[in-house]
């Protein structure tokens, strides 16, 4: 799958991208009460750009100029832009 082919709310998603920009992280409570981080990275592939979710440890795994592979991922929008995230059920790979 290409970025330019994510829209909202699919699952099984599978995209390698290079990381060209990453906000800072900021502070979540999960469910659980506990706390987390998530941080919003902007991905992107021969065919465009889309949002990347990224999660606790994938925050310090993942930088700018990162490859990266999301397997079993899913979109959602957020904030009027469509986000792709490995979620609790995929995988995301650091390729290089």
């Amino acid at each position: 799958m290409k970025a330019s082919e994510v829209k909202p709310d699919m699952r099984r998603i599978e995209l390698e991208l290079t990381i060209v920009e990453m906000e800072e992280p900021r502070p979540y409570t999960r469910r659980d009460g506990r706390e987390g981080r998530v941080a919003t990275a902007t991905g992107e592939d021969d065919s465009g750009r889309v949002k990347v979710s990224l999660w606790d440890a994938d925050v310090d795994r993942v930088k700018v100029g990162s490859r990266i592979k999301i397997t079993n991922g899913y979109s959602r929008m957020f904030r009027g832009e469509v986000h792709v995230s490995s979620g609790i059920y995929g995988k995301l790979e650091v390729l290089s």
